[in-house]
């Protein structure tokens, strides 16, 4: 295949915080949106969607949204609610049962649900002309990587039957 041209690099970006509801799952979904000042309906620039690690947040990897920005990409950054910086707070004792309520099962396919949803919103927003929804990747760190990973395609099987996760607009 031929290769896309990126945009130009560019120093200037906005950040822009969401906090968005999925009623369907009565989940929160905050994130971070990195904007290059240089995109704009005549030229959408691409987006990175990054997942943190486990007891991550949507502030984390801001080194990464603040890089990509200033050389053109936009970068959504999500904040999983059930496996965020939040299982780091409460009782010490009880911090082992937090973290392993983070690493069910339930947990892997909200946080890919999370993805799905974000893009969902930002790509009905009024930001969506400004990027170009045919190239979108997914980042992630350790717990993140394996919610992109799922995201892009990668199946597992549950009770002998494989459980789809992909999202399409993963490239």
């Amino acid at each position: 295949p031929a290769a896309v041209p990126l945009p130009a690099a560019t120093t200037g970006y906005s950040t822009r915080d969401f906090d968005w509801l999925d009623a369907a799952r009565e989940r929160r979904v905050p994130v971070r949106l990195y904007l290059p000042d240089a995109a704009s309906v005549d030229a959408p620039v691409p987006l990175v969607v990054s997942s943190h690690g486990i007891g991550g947040s949507r502030n984390g990897y801001s080194y990464l949204g603040r890089y990509w920005a200033s050389q053109g990409y936009a970068s959504l950054h999500l904040q999983h609610v059930g496996s965020d910086r939040n299982l780091w707070f409460g009782n010490p004792f009880e911090l082992m049962a937090r973290l392993h309520d983070a690493a069910q099962e339930a947990e892997v396919v909200a946080r890919v649900r999370d993805l799905s949803f974000a893009l969902d919103q930002l790509l009905r927003s009024e930001l969506a002309l400004q990027l170009d929804g045919q190239r979108i990747v997914a980042a992630g760190h350790s717990y993140g990587a394996n919610t992109t990973l799922l995201a892009a395609g990668a199946t597992v099987r549950r009770n002998g039957e494989p459980l789809e996760l992909r999202d399409a607009r993963i490239k």
